[in-house]
């Protein structure tokens, strides 16, 4: 046998592949940095994605501008680039793949899976469909199962399909992606709104759409109350009650058959009461339910979402450790809820052996017939993968290294999957109709035969409509029946249910309901929705990422709502964006692609013509104004930036919080983040007030002697506000090697050692104080002990913090060196004054203080003896390395 390359899609599938090399060789694994040698075979993986598609950037410098003119973004040649996160790794592979001629792709049994091992081949220069590529698919990480896998590998080429079916989503997302958010993006900001996000996606923007239909459809619900009479009648082998079945020409009737006055529904049952009336109609009919298909993966997250309150991610991060970890459960991205016949005849008796003895299922797994066989048993309905259910190794023991949610759901998965080998429930169902007084009653009952399948989920299964129904006495035509009593019972009706996570991934898959034109409702039936089984729950986690959506407690569910943005987007895009339809259509054409009967070229010719129409309407249509978002335009706005040459001038609100705020502007619209060269030229806001001209202002920067000092006032909110300042014209906070000269132009000398100057500063150490604005002298240094340590208190305007103690500022008349400064007690908060001439470990520390609220006494080796509250709050200055001084703005 000739040597092998196993490239997996994840570290965990790789280990896995090699044990199951070694279980069939009885070769030793023997680990290397990044792979695992067994035998003459070598193991290998990536982490997701080793290669993802290029930025616009990376296919033309002109395309990494935001412009109309480089739209539609066409690449003539598709791109890849590595994924800079795993960069070690990729040169692992590159390493192991050139020692190495032949080569097994074993990428999750999946489209995306498959796409993800043929471009890591691709990249590297081998042809993933050439015969020396086989396919090894995983279904099962318990040992036996890889083991299977691995021995009955079969050729990549048999995949080819599939493969392309990937990269057709890969391109088409990135065409419509890219191409649609920029157009859009460009036509709201020519309308001169900003900070209004536009991200469009094949997937997401219909999935938005669902939700910002459901929301609206809430609020513009008007509630209806209705009545429905009923009459309990006696017949001679009970009692039962039944509903009125309203004549077509019944006063009171809305156009949907409810009735609406009470009077004619009190009516009713005063001229029902006490009259006897015949059995016109009673039918008994034997009736049975087969046990609930497995799961697949959008309705293990509808299940999970209803029962234990989990998001659709949280669910699919569950199942894949009870998959990958534990080994307890068969691949859980599976769209498929049927089994085929071979889990039937080869697994079903191991595995309800292993579930007996599991203190949760011992009863029901142990009472399960292996030999019974549910409708969930049909190879023609399995796809690629069959539903999710427990593996062979799923036992007692697995269950007891799991936490508590992974238990939960396990047992959700076990149980479905248990109760496939339990009789069908069986109940009778019977009708009744009654004739009294011209009036026609109806009523429902059942009878349980045998609880069935049912027993396997105890009360939880209680079937709430059967329970309601009641069970009808034995009757017969014409049998006599007296109506004792009656009732008007009121109902109002129920907007439909806000979308949790569950239920938003059952809309995805079942799309189809919510297309209104029925021939394209039918011919979406047979498909799979939009989105895929792994890709639904990060849709919706982007979505909310985006601020579309937002997650709401509301009682025992967590509900995704729609956002103001959210509702605006849907609302400013075409509708053949927006449409489910229109991507279901597409997710449809993925799957002939992946069944062969369409190619790659042509789908991907479908989409270029979609987008370069869909950017051609959407630039004639001009600028898109977005409530809240949206200003007139400035005169100059769309004219060639005076600066740069390059740019256009765009207008915008002014961001900063001062006098100005939210008044238009003109600037530059030559910025990309991250580039060196960006243009930052802009004008001042509207009603903006020269200020007279700064000492030194114009001058050249004594820091780097080439700058220009550049003058200006703090308009942030803190204790910096309102003060002038002259930065040099060089300074670039993305360049930190540059000039950065600073200077405040209000600095005052500092009035202990009149040589420094003070520099205001904020207390950021985590202490009472934190936060306080603060004077010292920036001679100050903690590791000096003969510098100035001059230190005061500011108040939140930034002035000195309370009136003027007597004798502040004032010489020493203890020492005579220092200067009385004032300070704050750390605990009562009072001030008080102490000298200057204070150095840590010095031996002739004058610690002279004054105390106002004890009559204006001194304290320290001195004075008399000091209050315990006012002692020198020496802790209450800032710490050594921890004080900020006010930031240039």
């Amino acid at each position: 046998m000739p040597q092998r390359l196993f490239i997996a899609e994840k570290p965990a599938l790789g280990r896995a592949i090699a044990t199951a090399l070694a279980s069939l060789s009885g070769a030793r694994p023997s680990p290397g940095r990044g792979y695992i040698d067994v035998g003459g075979d070598c193991v290998t993986w990536t982490i997701g994605h080793a290669y993802d598609t290029a930025e616009p950037g990376d296919y033309s410098s002109t395309w990494n501008k935001w412009s109309l003119d480089v739209l539609p973004m066409l690449p003539d040649k598709w791109k890849l680039i590595p994924n800079g996160e795993i960069a070690d790794q990729i040169a692992v592979l590159k390493e192991r793949i050139r020692r190495f001629d032949h080569f097994v792709n074993v990428g999750d049994a999946e489209r995306e899976g498959q796409l993800i091992v043929d471009e890591i081949l691709l990249e590297n220069g081998v042809d993933p469909f050439s015969p020396k590529v086989s396919r090894v698919w995983v279904s099962s990480f318990v040992e036996k199962d890889v083991a299977t896998a691995v021995a009955g590998a079969f050729p990549n080429a048999q995949k080819k399909s599939l493969y392309e079916a990937a990269v057709a989503r890969q391109r088409a997302d990135w065409l419509l992606g890219m191409n649609m958010s920029r157009v859009f993006g460009l036509m709201i900001q020519a309308s001169g709104a900003r900070g209004f996000r536009v991200s469009v996606g094949r997937v997401q923007t219909p999935t938005l759409k669902l939700v910002v239909d459901r929301d609206r459809q809430i609020e513009n619900f008007k509630a209806v109350d209705h009545f429905a009479p009923s009459i309990l009648f006696a017949h001679e082998n009970g009692t039962f009650k039944a509903a009125w079945q309203f004549p077509p020409e019944t006063p009171g009737l809305d156009p949907e058959g409810r009735l609406l006055d009470k009077s004619v529904a009190t009516a009713l049952v005063e001229k029902i009461a006490g009259r006897t009336g015949t059995v016109e109609h009673y039918a008994e009919t034997p009736k049975s339910t087969s046990p609930p298909l497995p799961f697949a993966l959008s309705t293990l997250q509808k299940a999970c979402s209803q029962k234990f309150g989990l998001t659709a991610q949280q669910t699919l991060d569950v199942a894949q450790e009870l998959y990958e970890r534990h080994k307890a459960i068969t691949y859980p991205r599976s769209d498929s809820q049927h089994l085929p016949n071979s889990v039937h005849t080869d697994e079903a008796a191991g595995i309800l052996r292993n579930l007996s003895g599991v203190r949760e299922l011992s009863e029901s797994a142990g009472k399960a017939n292996p030999k019974l066989k549910s409708p969930a048993f049909d190879d023609k309905k399995v796809t690629d993968h069959h539903g999710i259910i427990p593996t062979s190794e799923a036992s007692a023991a697995k269950m007891a290294a799991m936490g508590e949610v992974e238990r939960k759901v396990f047992l959700l998965i076990a149980r479905t999957f248990v109760a496939q080998f339990h009789p069908d429930y069986r109940y009778v169902a019977s009708t009744a109709t009654v004739l009294c007084e011209g009036e026609r009653f109806k009523a429902n009952g059942s009878r349980v035969v045998d609880q069935g399948w049912k027993t396997v989920f105890g009360a939880e299964e209680a079937d709430e409509e059967e329970e309601a129904d009641g069970t009808l006495p034995s009757m017969r035509k014409s049998d006599p029946v007296l109506a004792k009593t009656g009732s008007v019972d009121p109902k109002r009706t129920k907007p439909p249910a806000h979308f949790d996570d569950g239920l938003l991934i059952e809309a995805m898959a079942k799309i189809h309901l919510y297309v209104l034109d029925q021939e394209v409702r039918a011919r979406l039936r047979e498909h799979d929705g939009i989105g895929t089984e792994a890709t639904r729950a990060s849709i919706i986690e982007k979505l909310i990422r985006a601020k579309y959506l937002e997650r709401k407690q509301k009682g025992k569910r967590k509900i995704l709502v729609s956002t103001d943005a959210g509702r605006q987007l849907v609302d400013l895009l075409p509708s053949d964006l927006v449409a489910p339809d229109t991507t279901a259509m597409w997710e449809s054409f993925l799957e002939r692609v992946k069944a062969g009967e369409f190619t790659l070229a042509q789908f991907m010719d479908r989409q270029t013509q979609f987008v370069r129409k869909r950017v051609q309407t959407a630039i004639a249509a001009g600028a898109i104004k977005v409530k809240g978002f949206s200003i007139e335009p400035l005169e100059g706005h769309g004219a060639e930036c005076p600066e740069c040459r390059i740019g256009k001038l765009v207008t915008q609100a002014w961001p900063f919080k001062d006098e100005y705020t939210g008044r238009r502007f003109l600037r530059c619209d030559n910025w990309v983040k991250d580039r060196a060269d960006n243009c930052r030229y802009r004008t001042n806001p509207e009603g903006f007030k020269e200020r007279a001209p700064l000492e030194g202002e114009g001058g050249t920067c004594p820091g780097c002697g080439k700058g220009v000092l550049k003058g200006g006032i703090v308009r942030k909110d803190g204790p910096n506000k309102g003060r002038p300042f002259l930065i040099c014209s060089e300074v670039d906070r993305e360049k930190p090697d540059g000039c950065q000269h600073f200077e405040w132009k209000d600095a005052t000398p500092c009035p202990s050692c009149g040589k420094a100057m003070l520099r205001r500063g904020t207390v950021t150490a985590d202490t009472p104080n934190k936060g306080r604005p603060f004077l010292m002298c920036s001679a100050m240094d903690r590791n000096d002990p003969d510098s100035c340590r001059h230190f005061e208190w500011l108040d939140d305007k930034g002035k000195a913090s309370g009136p003027k103690i007597k004798g502040e500022g004032e010489t020493c008349g203890v020492c005579g060196k220092g200067r009385m400064m004032r300070r704050t007690a750390k605990t009562s908060g009072k001030p008080f004054l102490s000298c200057s001439n204070w150095k840590q470990g010095a031996a002739d520390n004058c610690d002279n203080r004054i105390f106002p609220d004890d009559g204006g006494g001194r304290g320290g080796s001195r004075g008399g003896a000091k209050p315990a509250a006012t002692a020198r709050p020496r802790g209450g200055r800032p710490a050594a390395g921890k004080r900020s001084f006010g930031k240039s703005p």
